[in-house]
């Protein structure tokens, strides 16, 4: 008699439930007849539960006249534990990036008020202008992502969306044709030392078309980017590719010819230039061998040319290596897993060049 009781007042309760639930939804329903009704999706899957006729009737767009629309949204993204973790690495990499560049270019700064030939030399230069373009590449890709994982959602305006992806794609691509150039630059002074004695209005030259290419190569975000509206219950804005390419390809496109320019082809120099510099020096050692041996004897001056060829080698050898080695850290992984998100569309993507963009330049100062 108890349990029937029980039962009986469960019944009851759960009838008042639906009742109440049903007088809710049909309310917010009717206010909003014509348009789309949202729902969160639990609250969806709760009505689905309650009454699964009811359900298929509010959700017949078929027959408009009977049926009321009714759209299913998720919750928005929250900041869970990994945003959080990733903000202060990103942050840390921030202040220690930051922290060595500001060195870089104060000393460089310092130096070059010395007004000696060394310090003065097209290599400093472009020493001085990668550590500009590391700096740009430290607050837009590092405490720039760093303040957009913390806050999850995109929170500026439009223009603000265009301008931060346009920054740190025109941030990137200095910074690699920086060090292209350097590169460059190098083999030139072994190659034709006679014809760098005055580099500096060539130096100049160069380092003003890099900037202008990286501009022009960077312009594109603006036009790509857009701050869109996520399609969840909450408010939630994104800055976003969506709505600008119309078919797979085009994305695509864009993603192979950002590939080949900013890694496939100043890699491809880079090699180039540093092996084609090692070669020089390994020919010009076989020509003073060649000297030496037609003389038969050692002058001290021969002595010191050969002591700096074979430093000048190894040194060349020891930044070609260290320089690929690094320039391949920091670019393929990241690329790799572009191509993979683009071609196969995976559920979740990993950020790894932006952690290893400061090692770049780290190392090349080091051993310099």
């Amino acid at each position: 008699m108890i349990e029937e009781k029980l039962l009986e007042n469960e019944i009851n309760s759960s009838a008042i439930d639906f009742q109440h639930d049903f007088q809710d939804l049909l309310n917010r329903i009717t206010r909003n007849y014509s348009k789309w009704t949202i729902l969160p999706s639990e609250e969806c899957e709760r009505l689905k539960i309650v009454n699964k006729s009811l359900w298929l009737l509010l959700n017949d767009h078929s027959n408009m006249t009977t049926g009321y629309p009714i759209r299913c949204l998720d919750h928005a993204p929250q900041r869970h534990l990994h945003n959080t973790i990733q903000a202060v690495v990103l942050i840390v990499m921030f202040v220690v990036s930051l922290f060595g560049n500001m060195m870089t270019v104060y000393s460089l700064i310092q130096r070059h008020k010395s007004n000696t030939r060394q310090y003065s030399s097209s290599v400093y230069n472009l020493l001085f202008h990668l550590s500009i373009a590391d700096l740009l590449v430290t607050f837009t890709c590092l405490l720039g992502e760093a303040a957009w994982s913390f806050s999850v959602s995109w929170k500026a305006d439009n223009f603000t969306c265009k301008t931060f992806k346009f920054a740190q794609v025109f941030s990137l691509y200095l910074s690699t044709f920086v060090l292209v150039l350097i590169s460059w630059d190098r083999f030139l002074a072994v190659k034709y030392p006679m014809k760098t004695l005055h580099p500096k209005r060539r130096c100049n030259r160069s380092i003003m078309s890099v900037w202008i290419l990286s501009f022009l190569f960077s312009s594109p975000q603006v036009l790509i980017f857009r701050v869109g509206k996520g399609p969840f219950y909450e408010d939630f804005y994104q800055c976003v590719t969506y709505g600008f390419y119309t078919e797979p390809w085009q994305e695509q496109l864009y993603t192979v010819s950002t590939l080949f320019l900013m890694f496939i082809l100043p890699l491809g120099i880079i090699v180039w230039s540093y092996a084609s510099t090692f070669i020089t020096l390994a020919q010009n050692e076989k020509v003073f061998q060649a000297e030496l041996d037609s003389s038969g004897k050692l002058f001290r001056p021969n002595y010191n040319r050969r002591r700096l060829i074979n430093k000048a080698k190894a040194k060349s050898m020891r930044i070609s290596v260290v320089i690929v080695i690094t320039f391949i850290i920091c670019w393929a992984p990241y690329y790799s897993m572009m191509l993979v998100f683009m071609f196969y569309e995976p559920d979740e993507q990993v950020e790894i060049s932006i952690f290893l963009t400061p090692l770049k330049n780290i190392l090349y100062a080091f051993i310099n």
